[in-house]
């Protein structure tokens, strides 16, 4: 049975799995949904997911709708250790950035995003003190490492990329070490 994803070109959670199955060469149907209309606030979406989110997969007559499900899915199944190891402590370590992705990357960064680019309300302030957050996280890790976990491509980078990339559309700034390992590890990554 294919698999198929309900995404749209505009989010970040949808260029994560875009991403991970672009890299492992997963089969898979897309389908674009219009954000600009609010198809994620409708049907069929909104019978998927009542979050009204994407993206949204159908595999194995099973539905899943959230990102982080989504990429742990795609690489135990198609990517294996590599990015998504099994053994305790290895695994510990991809889920903590994560979790970051998740947490002050998102409710950080996207969200200060969303309010210049999409009017979202809310406490501008605490998002970019979030978002600030996260990236000095990101920054220490990326100090002295390539990649976020494990010294190589993980589904942590993957997670940790989109919303960290657009930072500055929410006026929080990128710092240009940040910047540059990020290019270096993209460049590495997509090459």
């Amino acid at each position: 049975m294919t698999m198929k994803l309900w995404l749209t070109t505009v989010s970040g959670n949808s260029y994560k799995i875009r991403t991970l199955c672009s890299i492992l060469k997963v089969p898979c149907e897309m389908i674009y949904i219009d954000a600009t209309k609010f198809e994620h606030k409708q049907r069929p979406i909104i019978d998927m997911n009542p979050r009204g989110q994407v993206p949204v997969m159908e595999i194995e007559g099973k539905i899943f709708w959230d990102s982080t499900a989504h990429l742990t899915y795609i690489a135990r199944k198609w990517g294996g250790d590599q990015w998504l190891p099994v053994e305790p402590l290895a695994m510990a370590e991809v889920m903590q950035w994560m979790a970051l992705a998740q947490n002050e990357i998102y409710f950080g960064l996207q969200w200060a995003r969303g309010v210049f680019v999409y009017g979202k309300k809310g406490d501008l302030a605490e998002y970019q003190l979030q978002g600030r957050k996260a990236l000095d996280m990101l920054e220490r890790q990326l100090k002295d490492h390539d990649w976020l976990a494990l010294g190589r491509p993980t589904v942590a980078d993957i997670a940790c990329y989109p919303y960290t990339k657009r930072a500055p559309e929410g006026e929080v700034s990128l710092s240009a070490p940040l910047l540059a390992r990020g290019q270096v590890a993209r460049d590495m990554l997509w090459s």
